[in-house]
């Protein structure tokens, strides 16, 4: 097992982290929005619920870009940058879709991000031996994994 990661590696390391830094942060934004503009019977538990993901993404998004940071490269940080690397979309805008549609939208886009966060992650490890990153990229994708779980139990029958 490699234990010491070149330049060149780290380099290649964050540019593959930078999508992921995108998708936590339109899932950020999304998370936020549904938070302010949620309405119907499932208010309480939804508001609180979409603040209490943010709040967490906030951190993450915090977490992925010092980790780019920390390989020598920069971290995208404007809407068009995220936008660009993003795999998540936005909503329209103007449009809100009902409360368990928000809920919905949001599992599954969690979903799609810890799919993509362990295969990164994978990746890592495989081609670099960056044990360390992988760690953190499998502890982010189970917690999302566990989220996509709750909020997919809200509309299961």
């Amino acid at each position: 097992m490699k234990t010491t990661i070149n330049d060149e590696s780290k380099l290649k390391i964050a540019e593959r982290l930078k999508p992921i830094l995108a998708d936590q942060f339109v899932l950020y934004t999304k998370t936020r929005n549904y938070h302010w503009n949620v309405i119907g019977d499932m208010f309480f538990t939804l508001h609180i619920k979409f603040e209490e993901l943010y709040n967490e993404l906030a951190l993450d998004v915090d977490e992925t870009a010092e980790r780019i940071r920390t390989y020598g490269s920069n971290a995208p940080g404007t809407m068009s940058e995220f936008l660009k690397l993003s795999s998540l979309k936005e909503e329209t805008a103007g449009k809100y879709p009902n409360q368990l549609e928000m809920a919905k939208n949001i599992a599954n886009d969690y979903d799609l991000l810890a799919s993509r966060i362990n295969e990164i992650g994978l990746k890592l490890q495989k081609e670099f031996g960056d044990e360390i990153t992988a760690g953190k990229l499998y502890s982010i994708a189970e917690r999302y994994e566990k989220h996509v779980w709750m909020l997919k139990s809200l509309f299961k029958n």
